[in-house]
């Protein structure tokens, strides 16, 4: 028994189920015997493959029998399960699908199997049979054990036999060439018998005078001939064609792999252990993939707060990254801030002659800061329900709140514990004095309001 694994998949779904249930093969003869299904469900892999809707859809192959091993249904059950178990281990029938048809119309056994490539609760990309060496080794491994359980005489490689592509064996054009291939191929092997040919030169002469094609191109493991009257030259690949292949080498391991080979119990524990390691790994893999819950992306990042800065500073988009954080500095703009109502607030309160086009005179920081604390703190206390002073002097005042709001704000994003909490209750009392100047300022008249504010606008020109 071998597994043969089919380089397609990109179709519909109809196209390889309708294949493997027709009434006609791959060469259009009517088959022998009618396919049988023996696991699965036809419409059902139909529309789960066309529910897909990326390029590669399903993986399908064979299991493929000598004329001579002859498994009875009991067995060929098994081995689906067995097969099904091993290569999608960890998983159940409600995480992917599969169909099994039965073949006997070439006079062996082939358990046909088309597996659509989608894991069904999760939707993701599921494929038994990934690209790589080492995926091959696992197919390797299960063939030798699977024959050694059943009793079958392993799998030996011949190196002077020739293999074809799915192109030349399933289609009218590459049938054609793979007859002119076979012609080339069986008098290449007797000359190699017979010792006319010993090395790649004395092949390519053999070629040209002997069979009468041109050897177009010669590589490392390859060379191109073109019959005559053909177009194209066709590549023929192999151990044989290869450019330091060893004949008399290639000749005695052809005759050992027509032997039949068994495994002896020592080199069956180890092809076990090697299939139990491959399992175990895909098993891994596939409950990472498919049986675990994956993390939300945005919830799976560490928080990190945000600094709440008042949208009037905000110069930059505000963002979590460190590198990107806003850098306006509220102290130095508090501190400009200030300077300017001090110059302000000066050139309100003195008389107007004395308000003249002469440097100006800097203002006693502290003096001004007391001037509003004192405002503030009767704001707060409630000792006098009216402030006596003009709505120009009142607006600075609140201005110079809202930015202490703003920083303490901004500092509280940052702070923890009891730094927080006395932030927070210095918060709460800059919020209570605003609303008490805020209403503070609606008490006072319109009119004094516009006529203050034009005379500090004019004295601000002057």
């Amino acid at each position: 028994m071998i597994v043969r694994l089919f380089h397609s998949g990109i179709s519909k779904g109809e196209s390889p189920v309708n294949y493997l249930l027709g009434d006609v093969d791959h060469q259009g003869q009517l088959r022998a015997v009618k396919p049988e299904v023996l696991d699965g469900d036809p419409q059902t892999t139909i529309a789960v493959i066309n529910s897909i809707d990326r390029k590669y859809k399903y993986t399908s192959g064979c299991l493929s029998f000598r004329d001579s091993e002859k498994p009875t249904r009991e067995q060929m059950l098994e081995i689906i399960d067995d097969f099904k178990a091993t290569f999608c281990p960890g998983l159940t029938s409600n995480h992917f699908n599969s169909l099994f048809v039965l073949h006997q119309d070439k006079g062996n056994t082939e358990m046909h199997f088309v597996i659509p490539a989608q894991e069904l609760t999760s939707g993701r990309r599921m494929n038994i049979h990934p690209p790589g060496q080492h995926n091959l080794e696992f197919f390797k491994a299960y063939t030798c054990v699977t024959n050694h359980k059943l009793g079958y005489a392993q799998i030996v490689p011949d190196p002077m036999k020739m293999a074809f592509s799915d192109f030349e064996r399933k289609t009218p054009e590459g049938r054609k060439e793979q007859s002119d291939k076979r012609w080339v191929h069986q008098h290449v092997i007797k000359a190699v018998a017979n010792g006319s040919v010993q090395n790649r030169d004395d092949l390519c002469r053999y070629l040209d005078e002997d069979l009468g094609v041109t050897v177009t191109r010669q590589g490392d493991d390859y060379i191109s001939l073109k019959f005559p009257g053909a177009k194209k030259a066709k590549r023929f690949r192999g151990n044989l064609y290869s450019k330091d292949a060893d004949y008399r080498s290639l000749l005695a391991q052809s005759a050992v792999a027509k032997q039949p080979k068994y495994l002896t119990a020592k080199e069956f524990a180890a092809e076990r252990g090697r299939l139990a390691s491959f399992i175990q790994e895909r098993e891994q893999f596939n409950k990472q993939h498919y049986l675990s819950i994956r993390p939300i992306r945005r919830l799976a990042k560490p928080y990190r707060p945000v600094h709440v800065v008042p949208p009037a500073f905000q110069t930059k988009p505000i963002t979590r990254s460190p590198n990107m954080r806003n850098t306006i500095q509220l102290p130095i703009v508090r501190r400009m801030i200030l300077q300017a109502l001090m110059i302000a607030r000066e050139r309100v309160q003195e008389p107007a002659k004395r308000v003249q086009a002469v440097p100006v005179v800097h203002a006693n920081p502290r003096k001004v800061i007391h001037s509003i604390k004192d405002l503030r703190e009767k704001a707060w206390g409630g000792t006098s329900p009216e402030i006596q002073t003009g709505f120009a002097e009142l607006v600075m005042s609140i201005t110079e709140l809202e930015i202490s709001l703003y920083e303490a704000m901004g500092d509280f994003a940052y702070a923890h514990g009891e730094k927080a909490e006395k932030l927070k209750q210095r918060i709460i009392q800059l919020q209570l004095q605003l609303a008490k100047l805020h209403a503070q300022k609606a008490q006072m008249p319109v009119e004094d309001e516009e006529q203050e504010l034009k005379g500090y606008g004019r004295k601000l020109k002057k």
